[in-house]
């Protein structure tokens, strides 16, 4: 059986997702994007036969993905009969984003001034933010959460630390989810962009006191 880490590397909203290899990475791509962008909503019922049946393989790798889903927070197995998407609530948001803003501000401050980080990097946050200014023009809101996900995904994995960064994809499906819900109630997008790239900026120096500022105030609302 695939392990969680290893099926958790191919989600396909992980800055440094890989195509699929095997049926229940197969699988776990297309039910755990289905879930996080909200195609399959909490509360709704899936079963191995008809995930097996549309996605033309056998329920074994079904059951496996199902597994990982489960672990990660998606999904709440009933055995022999199937699964319900579980429903995130208030209390479990809060949770999430403290961990978020934990964890990456963390991973700025082990980056902040050190002249290993990652050539680019600066360069990668500005075009997800450029990707986050087309989505507001089209309206495309998945799009948007998408490159919004992605843009502190990319600056948690750039920490270096492997254990921060197997973490942070545990959550990843959790966190992209709530990111999904928070930008389809925003009333102003705008401000998302315009924080975004405040704290582009502010990755560039060595402040990372008032980048984790920003980042509680931007992951809050506050």
């Amino acid at each position: 059986m695939a392990t969680n880490q290893q099926v958790s590397r191919f989600w396909s909203w992980r800055p440094d997702a890989a195509p699929a290899r095997t049926a229940v990475e197969r699988v776990y791509l297309d039910v755990s994007s289905d879930i996080v962008g909200g195609t399959l909503a909490g509360g709704t019922w899936v079963t191995e036969g008809e995930v097996a049946e549309r996605l033309d393989v056998s329920r074994t790798p079904v059951r496996e993905a199902f597994l990982v889903l489960e672990a990660q927070g998606l999904l709440r197995l009933y055995p022999k009969k199937g699964a319900i998407v579980t429903t995130p609530d208030a209390a479990g948001n809060q949770h999430l984003r403290q961990v978020r803003i934990m964890l990456e501000s963390r991973a700025v401050e082990m980056q902040a001034g050190s002249a290993g980080r990652e050539p680019g990097l600066v360069g990668e946050l500005l075009a997800l933010i450029g990707a986050q200014r087309d989505a507001l023009s089209s309206g495309d809101d998945l799009a948007f959460a998408r490159a919004d996900h992605q843009f502190h995904a990319r600056v948690v994995a750039a920490s270096g630390n492997p254990i921060i960064d197997d973490f942070y994809a545990q959550l990843g499906p959790r966190l992209a989810r709530l990111t999904c819900l928070t930008v389809q109630k925003a009333g102003e997008l705008q401000r998302f962009v315009d924080e975004h790239t405040r704290l582009a900026e502010l990755f560039r120096t060595p402040d990372h006191r008032a980048y984790e500022q920003l980042l509680r105030a931007h992951v809050t609302g506050n």
